[in-house]
């Protein structure tokens, strides 16, 4: 057998993610077999496991190499934000995401609706990817400390409450969205109005 290259090991791996993904979106994730992920792109079982040992690694890789990927895209727009105005504006930009990058909509979907998240399941794979779900929220926190002791955010206002309140607020618009095809269009004009009120109401007038 020749050996592969680096590269060509890395190329095999990120075409059995997107594989895997793709094979979760149409049977689920309980009904995927290693055997229908090699189908896919052509490859054995063998080379499956070969890259992956069983099917909640395989979760695992899917979800922190999908939530990385946007993650970083989204940090190039959001490392500016200076103000209230300005993390609206970066929700704007993100729900602009979903509505033009399919594979991305496409991951939150399986995520949200399409992933059988038994109890089973969350504790096999939840302790791998609990840090990168806690990132948006954790950021959240951070940036509206910043505001709050600065003074553009009420003082009388808890803060992870507040967090915790946009995260849910971006969330079900999210959902709706993702469950409502004829929704997507409007996804950022939502966002925008959402998020308007939002920082109408807890912005401090000094």
């Amino acid at each position: 057998m020749v050996r592969k290259t680096k590269e060509e090991a890395e190329q095999t791996r990120n075409a059995i993610l997107g594989a895997a993904l793709d094979v979760f979106c149409t049977k689920g994730y309980a009904r995927t077999t290693f055997d229908d992920i090699a189908a896919k792109i052509n490859l054995t079982k063998g080379a499956v496991y070969w890259h992956f040992k069983n099917k909640p690694d395989l979760l695992i890789e899917v979800i922190k190499q999908n939530f990385y990927d946007n993650h970083c895209k989204i940090k190039e727009f959001a490392d500016n934000v200076k103000s209230l105005e300005d993390l609206c504006e970066v929700q704007v930009k993100i729900a602009k995401m979903v509505v033009d990058d399919a594979n991305y909509r496409r991951f939150l979907f399986f995520a949200r609706f399409h992933m059988e998240w038994s109890e089973g399941i969350v504790k096999t794979v939840g302790n791998a990817v609990r840090e990168i779900r806690d990132i948006p929220l954790k950021e959240l926190k951070e940036l509206l400390t910043s505001f709050q002791k600065s003074g553009e955010i009420r003082p009388d206002l808890d803060v992870d409450d507040l967090a915790l309140i946009l995260m849910s607020l971006w969330q079900g618009i999210l959902s709706e969205v993702l469950s409502n095809d004829s929704e997507l269009v409007r996804f950022p004009a939502m966002v925008r109005k959402s998020f308007g009120l939002m920082i109408k109401s807890i912005k401090n007038v000094r």
